[in-house]
């Protein structure tokens, strides 16, 4: 039986991240929009696509731009203190 519980605990643990991954955000920017102020009549609702606007798309380029940037940054100074370390650098 004990020999189990790791294998249930990691079943319980991938079907919670499971549901949270798949359950709809309330904050952030989205490109789904359920509210009623976006136009389109009837009734029906739910997760209807729209078009990123210029400003956010440009907005989205600069920070992947900027966050690139800083990723690099980082991994140049990993691969510089593990050298002065004398750590292998093979990733």
């Amino acid at each position: 039986m004990f020999k189990r519980v790791p294998l249930l605990l990691c079943a319980f643990a991938f079907m919670f991240l499971a549901a949270c991954a798949g359950s709809k955000s309330s904050g952030g920017s989205s490109y789904y929009d359920d509210s009623d102020d976006g136009g389109g009549g009837g009734g029906g609702g739910g997760g209807k696509a729209r078009a990123p606007r210029a400003d956010e798309l440009k907005e989205a380029k600069s920070e992947a731009t900027s966050l690139t940037e800083e990723n690099h940054k980082l991994a140049k100074e990993i691969f510089d203190l593990k050298n002065k370390l004398g750590l292998p650098t093979d990733e």
